[in-house]
């Protein structure tokens, strides 16, 4: 009897600690870290909407962004709860390890009551004995941190959500939805404030940094949908990054540093999230192909002329020049609006289609 306690105590210790270590990983160390127990309550949460579409038999987008919009609060919800439920049962065996003279439903219902009595501060069950006062201790003091990181947490978590929202609603508002690089270009020509564009590349340099910071920090943000289903941060990060290799590669006007730095900041963002996820990305040579038909691009660019933005003469070292651009980002966005299930423009390289099934146990891809 006395090993059998020994052995679950030791698993206990082994167990508390992990679920302390994935607590710490995800809400306290400030960089992406892959945590197990996270994961795989959050996937199994996906797992369970997309079984829900699957036996309903809709698969539209509509019906989609319905249903996926409970993913994130659902999926943080269960990971605080997996959380508080593992450390009450780790506990729990520590109770009964150190005070059970044999296995039966008594003792085991005694252990849960001082475990929760401890971790809840409630002092209905107060233990006897040195050693399990100082394990009433430890759990209380677990309980309490970890309370006190959740009442952090979330206001945490839905504040990047708040800025993140900020500039991709508004750019809806200027160039309507689904927005596009394209249409981005054609509104603010027809503003008068092209040569302005500084500005809102600079705005959206520092929304690629918040969001590149913020999404590797805490994985769960990507999941979380724009309150405009047919808006999304994926597809407005889309549509600033063509807006610039556009400009840049399109349009005979004086060259803007800040949108090269925007550029690039927009590229290293979407690079640090996608390679979270287990996800296979394609190379990112300068001469890689993208999925974006010429027909598209010579089309944008014609109605740029129309509208009397100054144009290359040279169309095809145009053409050129933004397949190169492009590839340095299509890549990520293939793989986020993939996963994400986010909603398309004509220019996107992601399918309309399902999200793919993603096996809550497998583990992040780190490079």
């Amino acid at each position: 009897m006395i090993a059998i306690r020994v052995f679950v105590g030791v698993l206990a210790l082994a167990g508390i600690s992990a679920v302390v270590g994935s607590v710490l990983r995800t809400i306290v160390l400030p960089r992406a870290a892959s945590a197990l127990l996270p994961r795989a309550t959050f996937l199994s949460v996906r797992e369970l909407l997309l079984l829900r579409l699957r036996l309903t038999g809709r698969s539209d987008y509509r019906t989609r962004d319905r249903v996926f919009a409970w993913q994130a609060p659902l999926g943080v919800f269960a990971q605080l709860f997996a959380w508080a439920l593992l450390l009450f049962l780790g506990f729990a065996a520590l109770f009964w390890s150190v005070s059970a003279s044999r296995v039966d439903g008594r003792s085991v219902a005694r252990a849960l009551e001082q475990s929760g009595s401890s971790m809840l501060t409630l002092g209905f069950d107060t233990p006897s004995g040195l050693g399990r006062q100082l394990l009433a201790f430890a759990a209380a003091g677990v309980g309490l941190t970890l309370f006190a990181l959740i009442i952090a947490y979330l206001p945490t978590l839905y504040g990047a959500f708040s800025r993140r929202e900020a500039l991709p609603t508004q750019l809806a508002v200027q160039t309507g939805v689904p927005p596009s690089g394209a249409a981005l270009l054609s509104s603010t020509w027809r503003l008068g404030r092209l040569d302005q564009l500084s500005e809102v590349w600079e705005a959206w340099e520092g929304w690629f940094i918040d969001v590149g910071q913020s999404h590797t920090t805490f994985p769960q943000l990507a999941f979380f949908r724009c309150p405009e289903p047919q808006n999304h941060w994926v597809l407005a990060s889309e549509a600033v990054l063509d807006g610039i290799a556009l400009f840049t590669t399109v349009c005979d006007l004086p060259r803007q540093s800040r949108s090269e730095l925007c550029l690039d900041a927009g590229v290293h963002a979407l690079t640090a999230i996608a390679d979270f996820y287990p996800v296979l990305r394609r190379s990112l040579e300068a001469d890689a192909q993208i999925t974006l038909p010429e027909e598209k691009f010579d089309r944008a660019r014609r109605e740029l002329e129309h509208l009397g933005v100054p144009v290359r003469k040279d169309r095809s070292r145009s053409w050129s020049d933004f397949r190169r651009m492009r590839a340095r980002y299509e890549p990520q966005l293939t793989v986020l609006g993939g996963i994400t299930d986010a909603p398309r423009s004509e220019w996107s390289p992601w399918p309309d289609v399902m999200p793919p099934h993603v096996s809550p146990l497998s583990r992040a891809s780190r490079g």
